[in-house]
């Protein structure tokens, strides 16, 4: 039997050479009736032998000996099988689960245009494969070598890849951060509803975030130092679990995953760790506690933590120090944590400054001498006269900033922050992910340095007078908190002007504002924002410290263009004078 399968496979092999006419792949197969001496003509001397070496196996129902060796033999391969369909079971569990996350999406038009923008959707699809893929894969691997298709899913993670569980948190962690900011209405998010302080009309999302996804948020809020959104989560969390036990199905059964409790919030999502919510009401009743601990010892905000303003016990509450009245400090620099207080503000949509600060400011058309904008001026708007800072609408077109977007998506990774010993670190302080273009790389770069010189009026050169182009995007609540462009470089490498170019709208969030100077900027397609961080003297403004609001709701792309100080000797005068500001372009 054995010697006669290899002399089959032998002679298979052979016949499909014979019919593609070549040594290589053959374009189709010829389908033979092959009779053992069909297969003797094709063999070599050497196969024979080979063939010859192997056990004797005449027909099995001649001899009890091979029947009885087929018997042992089979009850062998009936073990594999068995071990097989248990295996091809456990895979199909897995899949049918997957499905049926899947199915929640699908019902929620996860293929309509902007769907990911909403960051209730990018949750649950995040949340989707970050919390599946992983049980799918090694279901798959177990079936690795058998299929093309399950050889081609197997190679998803290396090839356009998958969110592991570090994004989930991270996108947990961006609704942490955005409630933190903008005050979400929990309520509403459980009923499938985007409300905020920004703006009254909620986005409705088309999936309902489960007890398990709002427990799972707050969870991270608090790994991450988010302590209020933390709190408020998990309270959320704990009345919607609370209420769904009372629920008479739920009540009458002593398993509360059993069927017969049928509702959303207790079947959970396919991939949840269903046991973990036993320790809700105990980690919410931590949650409280440390909350209003980290509030007495370094206060309700700074770069590293954020907590209510009063703390949450109402015995401490009743403190002085909680009730006092907060400065807002305009035209100066105060403490780091003043500048995270006046950031928040801002996001939230405050204007900080007296009527009198911008009465003089003004709006007007902008050619700046250059022969470019002469016939077709770009409108300009001054936002503040000292320091200098101007909005310039127009700057590229759509389809330059689509082009900007797909080159720098193959090229993004996480972004990174400046240390003070110039070396860069991955922070929760900034989250989103950049990509460094050279103006090799697109066709449209070179013509937007010679337009923002135009703009301008600076040398913007690359490597002479120039940093390349950084482009960020920014997820579900992505920010940048409150930092300065300068850098510890030496001065001619030192970023003397910063030009912000926004490359798409964003419906809600994701601002950029001055908390010394007491105003923001909202993003607009095309749009220029330009500021000077050095005097002429090479002095740095530490009124320039800026930030970026976390994103709600929207996708935001940027591109930017740091303008060093070295390059600029012929272009701007230089001054001994720490009170000379550029102010640049004028008209």
């Amino acid at each position: 039997m054995a010697r006669l399968a290899i002399l089959l496979l032998t002679a298979t092999w052979l016949i499909i050479r014979r019919s593609s006419g070549s040594e290589g792949t053959c374009n189709e197969t010829t389908k033979i009736r092959i009779t053992h001496p069909d297969i003797l003509r094709f063999l070599t001397p050497e196969q024979l032998e080979t063939g010859r070496a192997l056990p004797s196996s005449p027909p099995m129902g001649m001899s009890m000996f091979h029947l009885s060796r087929l018997a042992r033999d089979e009850i062998q391969v009936a073990k594999k099988l068995k071990e097989l369909e248990a295996l091809l079971h456990r895979v199909t569990h897995v899949l049918k689960r997957y499905s049926m996350s899947w199915s929640e999406l699908s019902e929620a038009d996860v293929g309509t245009e902007g769907w990911a923008e909403h960051p209730l959707h990018a949750y649950a699809l995040t949340k989707h494969v970050a919390l599946g893929w992983p049980d799918v894969e090694e279901a798959l691997s177990l079936l690795q070598g058998k299929t093309t298709v399950v050889d081609d899913l197997l190679k998803r993670r290396n090839t356009t890849g998958v969110p592991t569980a570090e994004d989930l948190t991270s996108v947990a962690g961006g609704l942490a951060r955005v409630h933190d900011f903008y005050s979400l209405d929990l309520n509403a998010i459980s009923q499938a509803h985007l409300r905020s302080r920004l703006s009254p009309l909620p986005v409705p999302a088309k999936i309902m975030p489960s007890v398990w996804d709002l427990y799972r948020i707050g969870k991270e809020a608090i790994r991450i130092n988010i302590w209020s959104s933390g709190v408020d989560f998990l309270r959320t969390a704990l009345d919607r679990y609370n209420a769904t036990l009372s629920r008479p199905s739920c009540v009458s059964s002593s398993d509360h995953t059993s069927p017969m409790c049928s509702s959303f919030d207790m079947k959970g999502h396919p991939f949840d760790k269903r046991d973990e919510m036993s320790r809700l009401p105990d980690e919410f009743k931590k949650a409280v506690k440390m909350h209003d601990q980290v509030l007495e010892r370094k206060g309700f905000r700074t770069k590293n933590h954020s907590t209510h303003q009063k703390p949450l016990d109402k015995h401490l509450a009743r403190k002085r120090k909680y009730h006092k009245k907060q400065e807002t400090i305009v035209g100066e620099v105060g403490t780091h944590t003043e500048g995270q207080v006046q950031y928040v503000r801002l996001c939230r949509g405050e204007d900080l400054r007296a009527t009198n600060a911008t009465s003089d400011l003004y709006c007007r058309y902008l050619s700046n001498g250059s022969p470019l904008y002469i016939i077709g001026p770009l409108k300009m708007e001054v936002h503040s006269l000292s320091p200098y800072i101007v909005t310039i609408e127009g700057v590229v077109t759509s389809s330059e900033a689509k082009a900007f977007k797909q080159t720098a998506s193959v090229l993004l990774e996480k972004s990174s922050t400046f240390r003070y010993n110039g070396e860069s670190e991955v922070s929760y302080q900034r989250t989103s992910s950049t990509a460094w273009l050279y103006e090799h790389n697109s066709k449209y770069l070179p013509l937007l340095t010679g337009r923002i010189e135009g703009l301008t009026g600076m040398n913007c050169q690359q490597y002479v007078a120039a940093e390349t182009y950084q482009v960020v995007n920014y997820g579900v609540g992505g920010h940048y908190t409150v930092h300065h462009d300068a850098t510890a470089s030496s001065l001619p490498f030192n970023r003397m002007a910063t030009f912000l170019i926004y490359l798409t709208d964003v419906q809600q969030g994701g601002a950029t504002v001055f908390p010394w100077l007491g105003f923001g900027v909202r993003p607009r397609q095309g749009m220029g924002l330009l500021w000077y961080n050095l005097s002429p003297a090479g002095e740095r403004d530490d009124r320039l410290e800026h930030a970026a609001c976390p994103v709600l709701f929207g996708d935001k792309w940027i591109i930017n263009k740091w303008i060093t100080y070295g390059g600029q000797f012929t272009r701007i005068p230089c001054t001994t004078s720490e009170e000379d500001y550029v102010k640049q372009p004028l008209a």
